[in-house]
């Protein structure tokens, strides 16, 4: 994916935006809490983490770039997991064996993965930065957790354009060409990247001590939105997390 990381964040044009930030945050919350407690090796658990997944997406409606390259990681990390079918401790001895308890764990593994991943960009597109800092003071998280996650994101980008920009240099350089060239690149790496993101911390930590970026964060203008909106689509993502619960704790197949 080509686009930066922070260009992910309110790239979503669902109806969802039309509710506060607060009730966008906490929705996604209970949306992944919701997928993450589903049993993915039933049935039930399936259908429940598949249509918490695309409720959620239909509400945020992120970019299809997006939602293809968020699925073709997802992929890519999580069905390697049936290759190791032949070594579970489950796994039958013979073709007429249970191969539905084999397949239960790398399922599980794969519906709570990529739905996981996909709810979580969702939610990332269908707030700002701004709206998420707004969120994260409206509710009870800690002042100092909230500027620490607040400057990962905004040194993310930066992160990303710096790493960029050197393997663009590297390779106008021709650094690349061969194999030979690209192992030396690779193991060469950490001495030219880890000096620039140490300096850089550097940078940050005292422009932070400068600016008493560790006293109370000062409050946000809040936006009006509807309250009834907000309080629908907390009731809906409410629901999706305890019919996971339910399902799960009944043994519903």
């Amino acid at each position: 994916m080509r686009a930066s990381v922070h260009d992910i964040w309110g790239s979503g044009r669902g109806w969802i935006r039309r509710a506060a930030p607060t009730a966008r945050l906490l929705c996604g919350i209970l949306c992944f809490a919701a997928c993450m407690t589903a049993t993915g090796g039933t049935y039930s658990g399936a259908a429940c983490t598949a249509g918490t997944c695309l409720l959620w997406l239909v509400a945020c409606r992120p970019p299809r770039q997006l939602l293809l390259a968020i699925t073709a990681l997802g992929l890519a990390l999580l069905l390697p997991y049936f290759l190791l079918l032949p070594i579970l401790p489950n796994a039958p001895a013979h073709l007429s064996g249970d191969w539905s308890r084999a397949l239960s764990l790398p399922t599980t593994i794969l519906l709570r993965g990529l739905g996981g991943m996909l709810i979580t960009a969702a939610t990332a597109s269908a707030l700002t930065v701004t709206e998420l800092r707004e969120a994260l003071l409206r509710l009870p998280v800690p002042s100092m957790v909230s500027a620490i996650l607040l400057q990962i994101i905004h040194q993310s980008a930066t992160l990303y354009y710096e790493t960029r920009q050197m393997a663009a240099a590297m390779a106008v350089r021709g650094a690349t060409s061969g194999g030979r060239a690209a192992l030396r690149i690779l193991v060469s790496l950490p001495s030219v990247w880890m000096p620039r993101i140490i300096a850089r911390a550097d940078r940050v930590g005292d422009a932070m001590e400068l600016r008493e970026y560790l006293a109370p964060l000062p409050a946000a203008p809040l936006s009006r939105t509807k309250k009834h909106i907000d309080i629908w689509v907390l009731c809906a993502a409410a629901a999706c997390l305890v019919t996971a619960i339910a399902l799960r704790a009944a043994g519903v197949p």
